[in-house]
């Protein structure tokens, strides 16, 4: 579990472009499976678009095992101190919490002129602390305010993890799988729900406790090994070697979009869409990335506004079909052209939610978390 590198081969680049790739079209995957329903059943291109689009959900699992890679990838040259573990913690939320608060009181705002609902109050603090709605279904668990938020539940919770098992320094990683083994293992086990399909796992009456002891979080676990396996020059050597055998990246790579298309072992657990979710991103990263020279730069910033594309499709889609009733047009709130606004509407928002949000506002907050943590350094000296 070690890391052995070799700098200036392995990775040349802060950002691989094959990773943004893989998110814009995981967020778009995730998106188009939501707007086709605003197409009745018998309307143009709908029976295509559920073809295609079934397994949308999958780009959740995909982003997970993304995920995995990343904290390694960021991790990997950090110093092991309290301070660099705070730091970690802080950056981590500075990029998710702020866009998703503002997104999130947006909708809730749209919402309560739809549908006033005296929960909300609760449910929105819950939301935004990352705390899961409810004890089903699983491994939703009562969503969030906006409804894509019970994916980040997940998501903060493993960089939690993360950050534990940082206090180990050299060890982490040993201890971050044994934390694995105890949550996703040990405890299931005890309570005699052991299960690897996440939407089969039996309640244990607490929300988060649920959550955490949930087969989904598998897919951070394959992202993790990835990313280990990617910076151990031998593993790294053997996998790229693999993949090079006749047209085995093109036949993996055909095996998993089968598999999405197709709905065979659909889920989110890790021998579901996991297994397509690994084999899409190896053959990306460990393939692709070094053949292809240059990503069309539409889809690395679409992967670059990816998070904004995630948190943004629900709002617009609502939003636009609240604006046609006021309007007095309720016809144009749905259909196959109304599929379509909402999704070149969803990809401007979100180039603007990226631009102000994601990027400004991001860059403001660490700024002031990088001054005030020179200004913790200089108050000893100054004593």
């Amino acid at each position: 579990m070690g890391q052995k590198q070799d700098p200036g081969r392995v990775i040349r680049e802060s950002k691989l472009n094959s990773i943004q790739v893989l998110r814009g079209i995981a967020a778009l995957y995730v998106t188009i499976y939501h707007l086709k329903d605003v197409m009745p059943k018998d309307a143009a291109f709908r029976k295509e678009f559920e073809f295609i689009f079934g397994s949308g959900p999958a780009g959740v699992s995909l982003f997970f095992v993304i995920s995995g890679f990343i904290m390694v990838f960021i991790t990997s040259n950090t110093v092991l101190s309290g301070r660099n573990i705070l730091r970690f913690i802080a950056k981590r939320l500075i990029r998710i919490w702020p866009a998703y608060t503002v997104i999130t009181l947006g909708y809730c705002l749209l919402h309560s002129r739809l549908a006033p609902n005296p929960e909300w109050p609760s449910e929105l603090l819950r939301s935004l602390l990352f705390i899961p709605l409810g004890n089903t279904p699983p491994p939703f668990y009562g969503y969030a305010v906006l409804n894509v938020g019970w994916s980040l539940n997940y998501e903060i919770y493993f960089y939690l993890l993360i950050a534990v098992s940082m206090l180990f320094s050299r060890l982490r990683w040993y201890a971050f799988f044994l934390m694995i083994a105890v949550t996703l293992v040990g405890i299931p086990t005890y309570y005699g729900v052991f299960t690897l399909k996440a939407d089969k796992m039996n309640d244990l009456s607490s929300p988060y406790l649920n959550m955490v002891t949930n087969p989904i979080i598998w897919n951070f676990v394959y992202g993790v090994f990835l990313g280990l396996v990617y910076y151990n020059r031998a593993l790294h050597d053997g996998i790229r070697t693999f993949l090079s055998w006749n047209m085995m990246a093109p036949t993996l790579l055909c095996l998993a979009i089968w598999q999405f298309l197709s709905g065979f072992l659909g889920g989110f657990g890790p021998f579901e869409w996991g297994l397509g979710s690994v084999a899409i991103f190896a053959v990306f990263v460990f393939h692709y990335q070094e053949r292809i020279q240059k990503f069309p730069p539409w889809l690395v910033r679409l992967g670059d506004m990816s998070f904004s594309v995630y948190l943004l499709h629900v709002p617009v889609v609502v939003g636009l079909g609240f604006l046609f009733r006021k309007l007095g047009f309720p016809v144009y709130g749905e259909g196959t052209a109304m599929f379509f606004l909402s999704v070149a509407v969803t990809l401007i928002a979100s180039r603007l939610s990226y631009e102000y949000l994601e990027v400004r506002l991001t860059s403001y907050l660490s700024q002031l978390l990088l001054a005030r943590e020179r200004v913790a350094v200089k108050e000893p000296v100054s004593r």
